[in-house]
């Protein structure tokens, strides 16, 4: 009939037309950027190439083992990211053609976290200002960035934000839950710390909202509390290990450096540079936000429990303020300020409700003065809100620009290593990276992942430093070492590790992580070149005790104290062709040791400039001994025929500059 309506399913897609339209205007506007740069599709990021790899492993039958034949590794921090991306390969999307499964997702995301913005604002603020939030969403260069990058930071903001805008609506109603809304939700606690990890703050906060507005159904509180230990239990079943190897490498709670306050330390700083610099849109996100933002963002936090006040709404306005605080997790991460930022960005759309609150407690007030004198009412904080996306969307073509050039350099360094790789490395080559995703997923050969992400139990030597890492590979066997290394040598510190040169690529860009990444054949020669003295006589005496310097192993079995030590400390020192571990710029080293009457021990230490160390056995003095300015010396000092034989508690203790410590040897 000509004047009947359209079905309600048919309103409901018109309804929403709008905002898929926007959505596919800026996929394929974005898109386009990124193609034309790269010359076909592209990552900007290596480590979207990581997720596409771990895809490859599941759709191939061997999850959690990242290259062929290697030990099964909790690798990819998203659990189900690789997961939703394997049937695609299994379609036939391979190789860089996978990119077109991660862009659908990654854009449809985008759209539907539009809308779930809009949806968690609406109750908190009027309708015109829920919408401006949404539109905020889609302006917001951030996401367009990472929709397009192949990795989960859109799907993760959405999931987040459903969850969040579910919990608020279960604590609303006030009916008896059925079993199928506590079910949902609970699957949503779940869904996500699946995607990440830091998923595990909103399961806390669905949790806490069935408890408190239990519905008839609080049994299901615990349920959510516990469904972040789902992934870490799918980990420690497949690998035996339950923690993510990112979070051995990258979070300061498990970096052993970070004690006696030096932790809270540094997320201080951490959450002070979020406030001053990153939430005003200089330095590292002045690709994505406009410079001067900070003030009114973070107002808006506030102005979420305002808006929640006057209408009646706590309860949605304390989840949507958990929700945004939550972007302070990242704070506690070393690597805080990587790849655009990209950790922070899930929680950001409840900062653009805040904004959108913060409009409309001033917009009300301001059309309310207007109503006074008898002047029309504006709607202020519809005006205010798409003032903001106007802001946000100057920044578009910016953004758009720089994922294309982060997509192309990343094509022109590690894409290119790996193809290079690929025909020029024979196939039983082990390639030794720092960048693990292109050069595993393209490459074609087996990988040693030298920060330890994907390669099982190397990332504690990743974050201990150079030195323990050279001493690490000293007790590897051979056949588990790399062939060959594709690294950055900055990052690498192992020049020695480096044979000769095959081919390189140089590439200046901001989302590298480094001007030139080089290929080398792997050089072994100096491996175990220094496990006894150079200069003092020891012949015809046993060993009775060692330790190794910089060596976990050795450290541990002598209980030897970091005390003020760091990762850029400890590093490899070279001498002729020798080449040992150290810890540098010691004033102190705390250890046990072995000591026989009679015997002596050798010290091989250095200095930067001339000092003075003395040797404590149980906090008595048992030497002292000057150190020439040098890479190292060996200092042999002999121990009383008083002395008891056994295990003592040693301190070397500098009296002057401080000095570098590599080895000590007791012998009989």
């Amino acid at each position: 009939m000509s004047g009947s309506s359209p079905p309600p399913t048919n309103r409901s897609l018109l309804r929403f037309s709008p905002l898929w339209l926007v959505t596919a205007c800026l996929a394929y506007a974005t898109l386009r950027t990124l193609v034309s740069k790269v010359g076909g599709p592209g990552a900007p990021l290596d480590d979207s190439y990581i997720h596409l790899q771990y895809a490859r492993a599941i759709a191939e039958g061997h999850p959690f083992r990242y290259t062929a034949g290697a030990a099964p590794t909790p690798g990819a921090t998203s659990l189900l990211w690789p997961l939703v991306l394997a049937p695609f390969h299994v379609l036939g999307l391979h190789e860089d053609r996978l990119l077109y499964a991660t862009w659908l997702l990654g854009f449809v995301s985008l759209g539907l976290l539009s809308l779930e913005v809009t949806r968690l604002a609406n109750g908190l603020v009027r309708r015109s200002a829920a919408i401006g939030a949404g539109a905020m969403t889609l302006a917001f260069g951030g996401y367009t960035w990472f929709a397009a990058s192949g990795m989960e930071v859109v799907p993760f903001a959405w999931a987040l934000t459903l969850a969040t805008r579910r919990a608020a609506e279960w604590a609303e109603a006030p009916e008896p839950a059925s079993r199928r809304e506590a079910v949902e939700l609970v699957c949503l606690s779940a869904l996500c710390p699946a995607l990440r990890p830091e998923g595990a703050v909103v399961s806390a906060v669905i949790a806490a909202v069935i408890a408190w507005f239990p519905r008839g159904r609080r049994p299901f509180a615990a349920l959510a509390l516990l469904s972040p230990a789902l992934p870490p239990l799918v980990s420690l079943l497949a690998t035996g290990q339950a923690v993510p190897s990112t979070a051995f490498a990258k979070w300061l709670v498990l970096n052993p450096y970070y004690g006696n306050g030096l932790f809270a330390a540094a997320v201080r700083d951490n959450v002070r540079l979020f406030f001053d610099t990153l939430l005003d849109g200089k330095s590292w996100t002045s690709v994505f936000l406009p410079s001067g933002g900070r003030l009114p963002l973070a107002l808006g936090i506030p102005a979420i429990m305002v808006a929640g006040s006057r209408r009646g709404r706590i309860p949605r306005a304390l989840v949507t303020t958990a929700l945004a605080l939550a972007i302070l997790c990242p704070t506690t991460y070393e690597t805080f300020l990587v790849n655009r930022v990209r950790y922070i960005w899930p929680f950001f759309g409840a900062w653009f409700i805040g904004l959108a609150a913060l409009a409309d407690s001033l917009g009300e007030a301001i059309d309310a003065g207007l109503e006074k004198v008898g002047a029309r009412p504006l709607d202020t904080p519809a005006w205010a809100c798409f003032g903001v996306v106007g802001l946000l969307a100057s920044k578009l073509p910016y953004t758009m620009e720089d994922l294309g050039d982060s997509a192309r350099a990343v094509s022109l360094q590690q894409v290119s290593l790996a193809r290079w790789a690929k025909t020029a490395l024979p196939p039983e080559a082990r390639v030794g990276v720092n960048d693990t995703g292109a050069m595993a997923y393209l490459g074609g050969h087996r990988t040693f992942d030298v920060v330890g992400l994907t390669t099982f139990g190397e990332a504690r030597y990743w974050i201990a430093g150079a030195g323990s890492r050279f001493e690490h590979y000293e007790r590897l066997d051979r056949s588990l070492l790399p062939t060959h290394f594709v690294v950055y040598p900055g990052w690498f510190s192992l020049d020695p590790l480096l044979g000769e040169e095959l081919t390189s690529r140089t590439v200046s860009h901001t989302i590298l992580g480094g001007t030139t990444m080089e290929a080398h054949v792997a050089d072994y020669s100096l491996l175990r070149s220094a496990e006894t003295p150079v200069d003092v006589v020891t012949s015809g005496r046993k060993v009775a005790d060692v330790l190794d310097v910089a060596d976990l192993e050795s450290e541990a079995a002598h209980d030897y104290r970091l005390l003020d030590a760091t990762q850029a400390r400890d590093v490899l020192v070279e001498e002729l062709d020798h080449a040992d571990g150290a810890r540098t710029e010691r004033t102190r080293e705390h250890f046990r040791l072995r000591l026989v009457p009679g015997g002596f021990v050798v010290a091989r230490v250095g200095a930067k400039t001339p000092t003075r160390i003395a040797f404590f056995r149980d906090g008595r003095l048992l030497g002292r001994a000057d150190v020439e300015e040098d890479a190292w010396e060996e200092l042999r000092l002999d121990v009383p025929r008083t002395v008891p034989d056994g295990t003592a508690t040693v301190d070397v203790v500098a009296e002057g500059a401080a000095f570098d410590a590599l080895h000590y040897w007791s012998y009989e």
